[in-house]
């Protein structure tokens, strides 16, 4: 209700990361003196890409770890009854693997979910260049942006 009933000026500025919500606050659609924009080198995520490989992509993670070539020969060098040192040992490589995974999980979802796309679909009206920050919220305040 505050940004639908805001009669002044509202910009909007990603200095580093926004989040799902923000999306949908931040809109014209709820009131047209909204200004959304972000420096460049910014992130737009519903979450961060290290809390979805862990909380929304877990099975993605399992697998990647569980098709890695290094895994694969360890699980045949175990043998069908292996030593509880062995199984240990395995365990622990398991879990280094699925760091790994996720990390790597982690980065493709940060490079799809930029401020980047944001702009193309319309979420963003403009990436500014850390530079251009302050001239530019000046000029939007005293309403002498161009829209």
């Amino acid at each position: 209700r505050a940004v639908v009933n805001f009669q002044g000026p509202l910009v909007f500025l990603v200095v580093s990361r926004y989040h799902g919500g923000a999306y949908v606050v931040f809109s014209r659609s709820l009131n047209e003196r909204v200004r959304a924009l972000a420096l460049g080198g910014s992130f737009a995520s519903v979450i961060g890409g290290g809390a979805a490989a862990a909380a929304v992509f877990g099975r993605e993670v399992g697998a990647r770890a569980a098709a890695d070539p290094r895994i694969r020969a360890l699980r045949r060098a175990l043998g069908p009854h292996p030593s509880a040192e062995a199984r240990a040992a395995y365990e622990r490589r398991l879990e280094e693997i699925r760091f790994e995974k996720q990390a790597e999980i982690a980065a493709e979802f940060d490079a799809i979910h930029t401020v980047e796309r944001a702009h193309k679909v319309g979420s963003l009206e403009r990436i500014l260049p850390a530079s251009a920050m302050r001239p530019t919220l000046i000029a939007l305040l005293e309403g002498d942006a161009p829209e």
